[in-house]
């Protein structure tokens, strides 16, 4: 297949369309926010050819409603400045881009990681770690393909937003879209900072000092429906987990690939720990509602390995399920407590986990989950995606994103590792027997 080309067309600054009052022009980051790395939440919404798609008219229908939307999103306009964002309406970047030489459904059939880096407006910031941690907060890159498909990329920095805030972001710019998103609609919350406490600038955590400076690479491995419901049951045991979860049993599958691969590493660390994020608002409805945007997660290490040790998947499910009865049992135990009592209960529970982490004996995996989220109903006008990739850009190494099939019943996971653990996993054939590697989105 010839190299995909993307043409930039045009680039602009989108403002809200309405100014932001005086009184929310500063807005306080969490501490949470404050330790994350400087990448971008990014989001890729694929569209195949509909009548209703002409680059003209869809570029003009996604700037308006985005204006419109950034009025609710205020701070997504604004800059980060040191510990808060300053909500002065600078804006976001929109870019137009067409693809004349390569047909939308010639890249479905096996997509590209580097060519879907394309796809996304990075290209317009000098360097994209300085630009997530600064400005600006949200890039949006419509790419039009003669066959008359389209793909919207979106990058929100990971400094203000988790996976379930650029959810709750792309369904509300899409209601915008369609027109059924006026002022009658609630907006977003942001106090994400009431919960966690506030981020402060003498605040030093430590940090993977060559994490930016390793090469990686990026795959995709698909569980089908089918493949998924045998390795649940694989993973399943009577003792432990009788029924794992499709998010236990694929992480707990991945786990072990990527412990097997480490351990053929000549550079590998003597101990291996996963992290694993854990969305906080359904555990703490009453607190914590659906529309809260910013980073309002709970991370802590959930599996753990020693240089000798082998990974059960069966044993691995069953860690993971009691560390999350765990968290369950801990925020119970603080029933009637205060929002920001409890943030302040688990963030010293996790920082004292993370001090007890070195990089130099320890080394770090994250599996990250974004099943569930409805990015698949993202309809602007012109019917729902038919296919959603989910990451962080730039890449961060040792990271495995999880994200729902279209038909909600499968996983893809997108897996990134370094070259040389990349081309021992991607041969593990316990993973394969359950997974395909970058497979068509087409049926």
């Amino acid at each position: 297949m010839e190299t995909m080309k993307v043409e930039t067309i045009s680039k602009e600054i989108i403002k809200p369309s309405s100014p932001t009052p005086n009184d929310l022009r500063t807005l306080q980051l969490s501490i949470y926010d404050h330790i994350l790395p400087p990448v971008y939440t990014v989001a890729s919404l694929f569209y195949t050819k509909n009548d209703l798609i002409s680059r003209e008219h869809t570029s003009h229908k996604l700037k308006t409603s985005l204006s419109e939307t950034l009025t609710k999103f205020y701070p997504l306009s604004g800059r980060i400045n040191g510990v808060t964002i300053d909500c002065n309406d600078e804006g976001a970047i929109f870019v137009d881009a067409r693809v004349d030489n390569c047909p939308l459904s010639g890249f479905l059939r096996c997509p590209d990681f580097e060519a879907l880096q394309q796809l996304l407006p990075l290209h317009v910031v000098e360097n994209p770690y300085v630009a997530a941690a600064t400005w600006p907060l949200l890039l949006v890159k419509a790419t039009y393909f003669q066959c008359g498909g389209m793909v919207i990329g979106i990058c929100i920095s990971h400094k203000i937003a988790d996976a379930t805030s650029i959810s709750t972001f792309i369904q509300t710019w899409a209601a915008m879209a369609r027109g059924e998103a006026g002022d009658e609609v609630a907006g977003p919350e942001f106090a994400a900072a009431d919960f966690y406490p506030p981020a402060n600038d003498a605040f030093k955590f430590p940090v993977d000092e060559q994490a930016n400076k390793r090469s990686s690479i990026t795959k995709r491995f698909v569980f089908d429906a089918s493949k998924l419901e045998q390795l649940r049951t694989k993973a399943a045991s009577t003792d432990v987990v009788a029924r794992p979860t499709r998010v236990e049993s694929v992480t707990a599958l991945l786990w072990k690939g990527l412990v097997a691969a480490a351990s053929l590493s000549l550079t590998t660390s003597d101990h291996k720990v996963l992290f694993q994020p854990a969305n906080l608002r359904p555990k703490i409805p009453s607190l914590l509602p659906e529309s809260l945007f910013g980073n309002v997660m709970f991370t802590s290490v959930v599996l753990s390995i020693g240089p000798e040790g082998e990974v059960k998947i069966e044993e691995a499910v069953g860690e993971l399920r009691k560390k999350g009865e765990d968290l369950r049992c801990l925020i119970k135990d603080e029933d009637g407590s205060s929002s920001s009592m409890i943030g302040s209960k688990l963030a010293n529970l996790m920082f004292a986990n993370y001090s007890k982490m070195s990089y130099e004996t320890h080394e770090p995996y994250t599996v990250s989950s974004w099943c569930k989220l409805p990015l698949y109903k993202a309809h602007f006008g012109w019917g729902s995606p038919v296919w959603v990739a989910g990451n962080v850009s730039p890449a961060l190494g040792n990271l495995a994103m999880l994200i729902d099939s279209k038909d909600g019943q499968g996983i893809e996971a997108f897996v990134t590792l370094s070259q040389e653990n990349m081309s021992s996993f991607e041969q593990n054939p316990e993973l394969l027997a359950f997974a395909s590697l970058n497979p068509s989105v087409l049926v």
